[in-house]
């Protein structure tokens, strides 16, 4: 029976969090490793309901972290089930109705304080020294504002089989539950039951730059593991980029005609970014000196990540039909979408030009590093390439408007 990993970041969500949990510990398949990831919370009772639930099934981990954005989150249960973690278990006598505690031994980029598990999961004292990571065969993720179907697992373990990627439908839903009519990003996708990288690529090319994929599927977790993709930290819209990266490199991909998923839109959900008061928004405040805009600079911040992450895709990968869909299609998008909002920028802060000055040298270089180009001895003259960067750096892009 293949065991499925499933990971849900928390954060202030406990108004929908009993509704999520008690979707996933109620499916009818039950081999499940459940990670919850408490991204800092700062509401009254998301990390005690967290807790309530971790302590009634043994299946559940939970990892209690500094507050870092919904990607560190997912990362965290991606590096766990990865087997990265060494735990060391902090509590040293099983205690009935009690929660277990680890610690992390060794490197913590992510600030985890303490993991959790129930004490049901464990016969005596010996075992808490023995915990270690489980093996699972797939993963799936799961926002903790939303829900799934109960037989949703159910559905796509035996339509893994062969595939890399099932991607079912979701619902959408307003705050109230009350169904928002619309097309899903499913519907735009769905030919016939199972797309090929070139199917996908091809019907990508016709519906222009924009694609996302996360929690709308189950993923072969060897397969992630083989093309070392994960979150990229601090930025909005991660979804697009794990997305992309992922079915570029995908063999095939189940399309699952069924409503599994139910997507919550709300105000506050784990996609907003106003709120300073965190430490997501607080680092970009630091970073861009100042909260004026800071939207808008997220938003730069945002693209400038994910396009420098399609462009060192492509100068790795050998698949010339990939790197030309994201030369024609995705590249341009991130890379028009950094200027448009850098464009209405009051201030440009003096980071940015570190940093396009680095976009640009990859973009240039991406884009002439071709021996029969006519660029290519120019190019090749590093002193003269890295000048006529820094030039058209500070003459051209840092001479705009600032409005």
């Amino acid at each position: 029976m293949k065991k499925v990993g499933i990971v849900i970041p928390i954060y202030n969500v406990e108004k929908y969090l009993k509704e999520c949990l008690d979707s996933v510990i109620n499916q009818t398949y039950t081999n499940l490793e459940i990670i919850l990831v408490n991204d800092g919370s700062t509401d009254e009772n998301s990390f005690n309901i967290a807790k309530e639930y971790t302590l009634k099934d043994k299946r559940i981990t939970l990892f209690d972290k500094k507050n870092g954005g919904q990607s560190t989150a997912r990362n965290v249960g991606i590096e766990y089930f990865s087997g990265e973690y060494k735990l060391k278990n902090k509590t040293q006598i099983i205690k009935e109705n009690s929660l277990i505690e680890f610690n992390i031994e060794g490197n913590n980029p992510y600030e985890i304080y303490t993991i959790y598990k129930s004490y049901k999961a464990f016969n005596d004292e010996q075992d808490l020294t023995s915990f270690t990571y489980p093996i699972i065969d797939y993963i799936i993720f799961l926002d903790s504002d939303d829900y799934w179907e109960l037989n949703c697992i159910e559905e796509c373990v035996p339509r893994m089989d062969g595939v890399d990627v099932v991607w079912f439908k979701e619902k959408i839903l307003n705050e109230t539950n009350l169904d928002i009519s619309t097309q899903t990003i499913f519907e735009k996708y769905y030919l016939k039951n199972t797309l090929t990288n070139v199917d996908w690529i091809e019907i990508q090319s016709q519906k222009g730059n924009f694609f996302q994929f996360v929690c709308f599927g189950m993923i072969n977790f060897a397969f992630l593991k083989r093309i070392k993709i994960s979150f990229k930290d601090r930025i909005i819209g991660e979804d697009r980029v794990f997305g992309i990266l992922l079915f570029l490199q995908c063999n095939k991909i189940y399309m699952l005609d069924l409503e599994l998923y139910f997507y919550r839109i709300r105000e506050n959900s784990t996609c907003n970014y106003a709120n300073t008061g965190d430490s997501f928004s607080r680092y970009h405040l630091q970073l861009f000196s100042g909260g004026k805009n800071i939207k808008r600079h997220i938003r730069i911040y945002s693209h400038i990540k994910m396009l420098l992450a399609l462009i060192k895709y492509c100068k790795k990968s050998n698949n010339q039909v990939n790197i030309e869909i994201c030369r024609k299609n995705f590249i341009p998008s991130f890379y028009n979408g950094i200027k448009n909002e850098y464009l209405k920028c009051e201030k440009i802060n003096t980071r940015y030009k570190y940093i396009f000055v680095n976009i640009d040298k990859y973009w240039i270089e991406f884009c002439i590093n071709k021996p029969n180009n006519l660029f290519f001895i120019f190019y090749k003259s590093k002193f003269l390439f890295k000048f006529f960067i820094l030039c058209y750096t500070i003459i051209f892009r840092f001479k705009l408007p600032k409005r």
